[in-house]
C-alpha cells in the first residue's frame, strides 16, 4: 500500500488501469518501452521500468525485446489479454517441461535447497562471485574426470558429420577431437570460429559497465535510508546529467555478512554502475578535454588511468549528491567490464528460433550453444541453461547407447536453444 500511495507512483496509477482493457498489439514481439507505454503509460516506462532494465541489462527501454526480457509479462497479455489480470489469476514465469523436470529433481534430492530458495530475495558468497567458479574447478577435477586446458585459444572448430567428429584447433597445441562440443563463448567470439556465417549470432551488440567499488569509514558515512540500493531511470538520466550513472548498491546493506575481520561494523560500501548503453557517451564528456574519440580513449592503454579516474570521480560526485556523503573513501577501485552484457534486441527469440534450426541443420547434435548471449544474461540464467544443455546432450549419449532417454522424453539434436521455442 505504500508503494501505491507513493508519490511516484499514484498519479500512474488511473492510467495504468486501463490495463484490464486494453487490447494487445498482436505483435509477436515489441520493445520494453513500446509493451509498457501501450498498457501502463508512458510514465511507467520512463519512470519505473527504465530504472529496472538499467539494473539489469545497463541497456535501453526502447530497443531491448520485451518477450525475451520480461517475457511473464508478454505471456500474461498473451493467454489473459492483461497483465494485471494475469497477476491476479496468479500467473508466474513459464514453465518448460526442462523446468518442471529440473524442479523435481530438486524437491526430491536437495530439499534443502528448495527451502533456501523459498526464503531468499537475494544471495551471494562470502568470499564473492569468484568464489562460484574456483568451488567448480576444485569439485571438477576430483578423480581426474576432467581435463581444464587452461590458457588455450581456440581458433576454430570443424564439424564432420559423417564420422560425427569436431575437430576443435587451438593455437600453439594440438587440435582436440570431440563428439559434442558445447560453447559458452559469446556469440560473436563463437561465429569467428566457424567457417559459416549465422546473422543470428552477430545481430545483438553487448554493452560496456563501469563498476566502481567504494568503501567509506561508517563514522563520517551513514545512510539516511538503508536498503539494497537505488537506480536511475531514463527520465532522469543521460550521459550529461549523471555521466551515464545506471546505478548504486548498498553493499553494507545487502550483504552485510560479506563484511568480516576487523573491518566488520566499520565500514560503509557501496557499488556504483555506470555506462551501458550510454558508455561511449559519458566517455565522450573526457574524450573531449583530451582530444581522442570516446572509443580511442576506452582502449588506449595510455589514457586507461584517466578513465578510471573519471568514473571514480562520477561514482563520488554522485554518493555525494544524492546520499549527502561528502566523506573521502579509504578505498575506490574501478573495473571496466567491456562488452560484457548482451542487448536482446526485439525479435530475438525469433532469431534464436532460427539459429536453433540452422545449427539442428549442419550440426546435427555435434554443437550446442549456451551462456549470457542466448536465453538469459543473468548467474541464475547461465547456470539453469548450463545444467540443461548439459543434462540434455548426457540423456542424448545415454538413449544413442542403451536406447533409453533420461531426461524429458527422446531428444532430437540438442543445440541448447530449445527453450527459445516455449
Amino acid at each position: 500500500m505504500g508503494a501505491l500511495t507513493h508519490p511516484l507512483l499514484a498519479a500512474k496509477i488511473p492510467r495504468a488501469g486501463l490495463d484490464l482493457v486494453k487490447k494487445g498489439s498482436g505483435q509477436e514481439d515489441e520493445s520494453i518501452q513500446d509493451f509498457v507505454t501501450r498498457r501502463f503509460g508512458k510514465g511507467f516506462s520512463d519512470d519505473l521500468i527504465s530504472a529496472m532494465v538499467h539494473g539489469i541489462y545497463a541497456g535501453d527501454v526502447s530497443k531491448l525485446s520485451v518477450r525475451s526480457t520480461f517475457g511473464m509479462l508478454y505471456h500474461m497479455e498473451k493467454d489473459y489479454g492483461s497483465v494485471v489480470l494475469g497477476m491476479l489469476m496468479g500467473a508466474g514465469a513459464v514453465e518448460t517441461p526442462w523446468d518442471m523436470t529440473l524442479k523435481e529433481k530438486i524437491a526430491k534430492e536437495m530439499p534443502h535447497l528448495q527451502e533456501f530458495v523459498d526464503k531468499t530475495s537475494i544471495y551471494s558468497f562470502t568470499d564473492g562471485l569468484e568464489e562460484l567458479s574456483r568451488s567448480l574447478e576444485k569439485d571438477l577435477v576430483k578423480g581426474d574426470r576432467v581435463d581444464i586446458q587452461k590458457d588455450s585459444i581456440v581458433e576454430k572448430l570443424d564439424a564432420n558429420l559423417d564420422s560425427r567428429d569436431v575437430r576443435i584447433s587451438i593455437r600453439g597445441k594440438n587440435a582436440v577431437h570431440a563428439n559434442t562440443v558445447i560453447s559458452a563463448l559469446p556469440p560473436l567470439k563463437l561465429q569467428k570460429l566457424l567457417s559459416k556465417q549465422y546473422p543470428e549470432l552477430t545481430y545483438n551488440p553487448s554493452v560496456t559497465v563501469a563498476v566502481v567499488n567504494l568503501v567509506y569509514p561508517s563514522e563520517q558515512a551513514r545512510l539516511a535510508s538503508p536498503g539494497f540500493g537505488y537506480l536511475i531511470p531514463r527520465s532522469e538520466n543521460s550521459a550529461v546529467n549523471h555521466r551515464g550513472l545506471l546505478g548504486i548498491v548498498f553493499d553494507s546493506c545487502a550483504i552485510p555478512e560479506q563484511d568480516k575481520g576487523d573491518s566488520q561494523g566499520k565500514t560503509l560500501k557501496l557499488t556504483a554502475m555506470i555506462g551501458g548503453h550510454m558508455f561511449n557517451e559519458a566517455l565522450s564528456q573526457l574524450a573531449s578535454g583530451s582530444g581522442a574519440g570516446a572509443s580511442t580513449l576506452e582502449l588506449s592503454g595510455s589514457h586507461k588511468e584517466d578513465v578510471k579516474e573519471f568514473f571514480a570521480k562520477t561514482a563520488m560526485d554522485a554518493i555525494k549528491k544524492h546520499l549527502k556523503i561528502d566523506a573521502t573513501p579509504e578505498l575506490v577501485k574501478v573495473h571496466i567490464h567491456q562488452e560484457c552484457i548482451p542487448q536482446y534486441l526485439v525479435g530475438h527469440l525469433q532469431r534464436m528460433q532460427t539459429l536453433d534450426q540452422s545449427l539442428r541443420k549442419d550440426f546435427d547434435g555435434l554443437l550446442a550453444v549456451t551462456g549470457a548471449g542466448y536465453l538469459g544474461v543473468s548467474v541464475n540464467d547461465c547456470i539453469k541453461n548450463a545444467r540443461e544443455v548439459a543434462e540434455a546432450v548426457v540423456s542424448k549419449l545415454e538413449e544413442e547407447e542403451d536406447g533409453e532417454a533420461q531426461l524429458v522424453g527422446r531428444q532430437e539434436a540438442i543445440t541448447g536453444l530449445e527453450r527459445s521455442w516455449f
